[in-house]
């Protein structure tokens, strides 16, 4: 391993980081519902987007302290 690979390794470097915001936190929330359209198929929206912690609506691209990755929590 050369010295630059291990540097990197070392300090966890990652090319491409997942921002942080509510549509990928873990305690992001929302209701899908269904519609049926012009051509009869049932087309899904989200409604009702929320903070699982506090309950108050939210912003796809909102954040706060409290944000966790969803693919850390596990049920």
């Amino acid at each position: 391993m050369s010295r630059q690979s291990e540097a990197k390794t070392q300090q966890g470097y990652n090319p491409k980081p997942e921002p942080a915001h509510c549509a990928n936190c873990a305690h992001y929330k929302s209701d899908r519902v269904g519609s049926e359209g012009w051509d009869k198929k049932i087309y899904y929206e989200e409604k009702n987007i929320r903070c699982g912690i506090g309950g108050f609506a939210v912003k796809k691209r909102g954040v706060c302290n409290e944000h966790v990755p969803n693919i850390l929590l596990t049920d």
